[in-house]
C-alpha cells in the first residue's frame, strides 16, 4: 500500500524510518518526519547532506546515518537499479 504521508499509516508507533529522498525533498518532509516519534530515522547515502542532517537533529530526530539496506545484511545491488 502506498500513502501520502506518515501520519496516514494505520499504526500507533513507527520503530524505524528509512529515507532515500534527495536532500531537497526531504527538508520540508522533517518536521512530519519528526512527529511521528519513530525509534530511529536512518538517512541513507545521498539523503545525508550535512544541513539536512543539521536540522534533523534540531527537530529531534534520532538520527543514524548509514545504508539500512547494508544493517539488514543485504547489499543495495541485489534490489536492481
Amino acid at each position: 500500500d502506498c500513502y501520502k504521508s506518515l501520519n496516514d499509516l494505520p499504526v500507533d508507533a513507527l520503530d524505524r524510518i528509512t529515507v532515500y529522498l534527495p536532500p531537497d525533498v526531504l527538508l520540508p518532509l522533517l518536521p512530519e518526519i519528526a512527529a511521528a516519534n519513530a525509534r530511529e530515522v536512518w538517512f541513507n547515502p545521498g539523503s545525508d547532506r550535512d544541513d539536512v542532517i543539521e536540522q534533523a537533529r534540531e527537530l529531534g530526530i534520532p538520527v543514524i546515518q548509514a545504508c539500512s539496506i547494508v544493517d539488514i545484511g543485504r547489499m543495495p545491488g541485489e534490489f536492481g537499479n
